[in-house]
């Protein structure tokens, strides 16, 4: 057995302690259940390797997850940021809010911002990081 690519290149320690897990086990054989129902025998080390590949995948879903969440930003009430267009000068209005926006989401820990938004952002985002969980 070997450490998987995807569990080196990682910063979490949980799955080098999962996969010494399952080298220690790779011989210790268990019967394996399919659909609650005893299937054919199986490794300890075998069924750890399954549930590292699981949290490898989880872990690449997070990751995109939070790389491309966005921040609902600077836009006002209703999304339209009419009042900050109203506190520039209409000549450089719009570049101005679009630097505030900017400024504001990088303050709050984002690189990016939905560029519509409503009163809220859109719920998407929230079943988007909550479907990874």
């Amino acid at each position: 057995m070997r450490i998987p690519p995807q569990a080196e290149n990682t910063n979490n320690n949980n799955f080098l302690v999962y996969f010494r897990f399952a080298q220690e086990f790779k011989n210790l054989p268990t019967l394996g259940y399919t659909h609650y129902q005893p299937a054919s025998l199986t490794t300890v080390g075998k069924r750890a390797t399954l549930w590292i590949q699981d949290l490898i995948m989880d872990e690449a879903d997070m990751r995109h997850a939070l790389e491309n969440l966005k921040f609902r930003g600077n836009k006002g009430a209703t999304g339209t940021q009419a009042s900050y267009l109203q506190l520039f000068d209409p000549a450089v209005a719009d570049e101005k809010v679009k630097q505030l926006d900017k400024k504001v989401a990088e303050f709050a820990g984002f690189s990016k911002s939905f560029p519509v938004t409503g009163q809220t952002y859109t719920r998407k985002a929230d079943t988007q990081v909550v479907q990874v969980l």
